[in-house]
């Protein structure tokens, strides 16, 4: 090599991984398919990929989201391995309205930075090869179906489970019973309400479960009802976490200001990528509140990035790096899990493992926006 290696082109292509469980439904949703897209960096013969699904409370659309990720990764153009701070300037801040595609690309840098030093992102980072914990969740489904999904999984060596509530207390309270006459009282078990409830009805609700041995119970209010999330923190037995709301590090000062919650769950693409969401979970650690490393959802490439993230930053209760396993992804190969754990070795980069060479087209030019400005550094 006569000189540092730069990135010299970018691409970005959209994805659509299939639900091999179509009728997955949570929160008055269901997720047959999960629209989103990768993204590429190039340096000589090396590639670094990363990824981000399309989330309605982040971007307007697909097509939106596909042009922020192109701007941001066009605007890596010319960045150097060997000066990786320099080059995670060029990603631009974390806002709202680009944290995904800005972790899409986020991670395409440090996959392609690792991979050209021949070690993994957690070793560049300065962490060590590791095992962890992961669960799994189970969708809405009857009580009945539910109980038999949380045996099949603890047979499969899976030690902790998250259930999806509705905000129908009855309905709820016999779901998760269910499940936990099925599992015994060994398994974890944490309940995410994904906001379906009130103030009041929480309150009820975690008082009902507390026979049921909860480890905790999530996001049941409106993210912005942090006075609410409080109160019930104070009156809970079972860990009360904040998931929904938490963008930045400002979204993470308040909550932590209101005393709101035990603990916080951390997405990469929600927050901006793997490092601002390492920031917060060690910010939030500083203030006695544990981070656990939330749902990755799509395939193998988000899920390893997100497991980086867990073994930098150890979590409260099991990592949820295992979703995977219920999305198609033609292009990767699986990780592997056994009896419930996920181990990251030294891989290099993100450790994903390609079926297939990129098929999307390369470009090696800058994306100008439509005030004129190169978005090219």
């Amino acid at each position: 090599m006569s000189g540092p290696q730069q990135i010299e082109a970018w691409s970005v292509e959209a994805t659509s991984h299939r639900n091999l469980d179509p009728e997955w439904h949570y929160a008055g949703r269901d997720v047959p398919r999960l629209p989103g897209l990768r993204v590429a960096l190039r340096a000589g013969d090396l590639m670094g990929e990363g990824y981000a699904p399309f989330l309605p409370h982040l971007d307007a659309s697909p097509a939106t989201l596909e042009a922020t990720s192109q701007a941001i990764a066009a605007a890596l153009l010319g960045a150097r391995l060997d000066e990786p701070d320099a080059a995670l300037v060029r990603l631009g801040p974390c806002t709202r309205s680009r944290n995904a595609a800005r972790s899409a690309v986020e991670m395409a840098v440090l996959d392609l930075v690792a991979r050209a030093r021949g070690i993994s992102v957690l070793q560049m980072l300065g962490g060590t090869p590791c095992s962890l914990p992961v669960l799994r969740i189970i969708p809405v489904k009857t009580p009945e179906r539910m109980a038999e999904i949380a045996a099949e999984l603890v047979a499969e060596g899976y030690g902790a489970l998250k259930l999806k509530a509705t905000g129908q207390p009855e309905a709820d309270l016999a779901r998760i019973a269910a499940v936990r006459a099925a599992v015994g009282p060994q398994v974890v078990l944490t309940v995410d309400a994904n906001q379906a409830y009130g103030g009041l009805g929480a309150i009820a609700l975690e008082a009902a479960l507390r026979p049921l041995d909860l480890w905790s119970l999530e996001q049941p209010v409106p993210a912005g009802e942090r006075a609410a999330l409080a109160a019930l923190r104070r009156a809970a037995v079972a860990r009360i976490e904040a998931d929904e709301g938490l963008f930045s590090a400002a979204d993470l000062a308040r909550l932590l200001d209101a005393q709101a919650a035990d603990g916080i769950s951390l997405k990469l693409a929600r927050s901006g990528g793997l490092l601002p969401s390492l920031a917060m979970a060690r910010s939030a650690a500083a203030a006695g509140v544990h981070a656990r490393i939330g749902t990755a959802f799509g395939g193998p490439l988000v899920t390893l990035a997100t497991a980086q993230l867990a073994g930098l930053h150890p979590c409260a209760g099991p990592a949820e790096c295992a979703e995977f396993t219920h999305f198609d992804d033609e292009d990767h190969l699986w990780p592997e899990i056994v009896q419930g754990r996920l181990t990251l070795g030294g891989s290099p980069g993100l450790g994903q493992i390609r079926r297939v060479p990129w098929q999307a087209p390369w470009l090696d030019r800058a994306i100008v926006v439509p005030d004129g400005t190169s978005l090219r550094s």
